[in-house]
């Protein structure tokens, strides 16, 4: 007795025979040539709103929308390059100040203001000495408010290093030579300004030029 052949048909689900209909398609480039009726019969689901549009409609939408998002991208290049710009200027000035600084108080408010308006926050504070500060030497703190260490935040609460409309903040160790380390603290009232995925390269070497300037001073009033 002969079986009958299972139904390939009837085997397969709807994902394995979709995909079976797309590899053929695909491995047949001229079948919408030769059936350009069936083009015109293909409705899609129009992305922006309920109604069923044409094929042609759908790739038109799908254009538009990678034409907007290459402006974007444009735009964004442009603007973070000038942004750049602008920063490494800010940056030269600052490091300018802190060379020509003479006494602690003109370093620490060289720091304090050109900080400032580098990283566009509304307070810069340098935070007595304290060995409590000696982790953040290696690795710095930049983040939300809210996602900030319980520890760390308690501490940094003792020394009123932020206020109540913080809403991101970066803290950087200072290293001293002959002292314990320092604290600098930059706090917006932004939420995007200082964030996790955010590299602590700049940030350490910020820390160093700011503790290398207080050092200076230290010794030279001595």
């Amino acid at each position: 007795m002969n079986e009958q052949a299972p139904d390939s048909s009837q085997a397969l689900n709807q994902e394995q025979q979709e995909a079976l209909v797309a590899e053929w398609l695909l491995a047949t480039p001229g079948f919408f040539e030769r059936h350009a009726e069936v083009l015109n019969t293909i409705r899609l689901k129009d992305p922006n709103s309920d109604r069923a549009i044409s094929l042609q409609e759908r790739q038109m939408v799908l254009l538009r929308s990678q034409n907007h998002d290459l402006n974007q991208r444009l735009k964004d290049m442009l603007r973070f390059g000038s942004r750049n710009d602008q920063t490494q200027k800010a940056l030269v000035a600052w490091l300018l100040k802190l060379i020509t600084a003479l006494s602690p108080a003109e370093v620490i408010s060289a720091i304090e203001d050109g900080l400032g308006g580098i990283f566009e926050v509304e307070s810069v504070k340098i935070l007595n000495s304290d060995s409590q500060f000696l982790p953040w030497v290696a690795n710095p703190i930049c983040c939300k408010i809210d996602e900030l260490n319980p520890v760390n935040r308690e501490l940094l609460s003792q020394f009123d290093a932020f206020s109540v409309d913080t809403k991101s903040i970066a803290v950087l160790g200072l290293a001293f030579k002959n002292r314990p380390p320092s604290a600098l603290v930059l706090a917006s009232h932004h939420l995007e300004r200082f964030t996790s995925d955010m590299g602590a390269f700049y940030l350490k070497q910020i820390a160093e030029l700011s503790a290398a300037a207080l050092d200076r001073v230290a010794n030279d009033s001595k």
